[in-house]
């Protein structure tokens, strides 16, 4: 109302837009990100399943109904075996599982024997005087038979009187030579490792050794008297 009395009309804004939902919005992109999603699925999928030439390996699609055929299935049976075959170690072998501490002997590819053994700790020393170190790990991969003793005698290295906390004797001591430790035979591979007998038979099936093959008495007289020299050791 004005100084005189007069009502004063006071004009009314205009009303505002409504403004836009925000869950329109995000409705929207999430519309437009499952086109890509889809898109690119499609996409995908069309690359990887079409076979590719320069790969032997095709998918069930790329198969002919030709390929399941009995005979050809045979033919390619036949040529797959006559491949292995080529490629099979003859004659005798050792293999040596370290994990499972099983060692195997083949002949000719006929499994003759299967004996619990005992393998390397992986166990790290350190000669405190001079820092130098051993890892007593069985070593893997292939190694072969280069000798044979029966009552063999163990030439104790450094590392054997280290760990009992001694000092290594001379080389020409007689501290140094064991005749009782190795059992009644010793096979032997390069780098001193040894596949022997054992004091300690509770123990075998389990990693205690130094990195040498541990085996009870039946099973080592039966591999030495079936492994000769030149023969192949696979340890894995």
């Amino acid at each position: 109302m004005s100084s005189d009395g007069h009502i004063l009309l006071v004009p009314t804004p205009p009303p505002r837009p409504p403004r836009p939902s925000r869950w329109k919005l995000v409705l929207a992109i999430l519309v437009v990100v499952l086109a890509l999603l889809v898109a690119g699925s499609t996409l995908v999928v069309a690359r990887v399943g079409r076979p590719l030439d320069s790969s032997p390996l095709v998918t069930a699609a790329a198969v002919s109904d030709e390929s399941f055929e009995p005979e050809k299935l045979r033919r390619r049976a036949t040529v797959a075996a006559a491949a292995l075959d080529k490629v099979r170690p003859r004659g005798t072998i050792i293999v040596v599982d370290t994990f499972r501490n099983r060692l195997r002997l083949y002949k000719d590819g006929e499994l003759l024997r299967v004996a619990v053994c005992s393998t390397g700790t992986g166990r790290v020393l350190r000669d405190p005087r001079t820092g130098r170190q051993w890892v007593f790990d069985t070593p893997m991969g292939e190694r072969q038979i280069i000798n044979k003793r029966k009552n063999p005698v163990w030439a104790k290295p450094d590392w054997a009187f280290i760990e009992e906390g001694y000092l290594p004797p001379p080389r020409d001591s007689e501290e140094r030579f064991d005749d009782v430790s190795l059992g009644d035979y010793g096979i032997y591979m390069p780098e001193g490792y040894i596949i022997h007998g054992t004091l300690f038979k509770t123990l075998l099936g389990r990693r205690v050794t130094h990195g040498c093959v541990r085996l009870g008495d039946e099973d080592l007289e039966f591999v030495y008297k079936n492994v000769p020299i030149g023969s192949r050791v696979y340890l894995y």
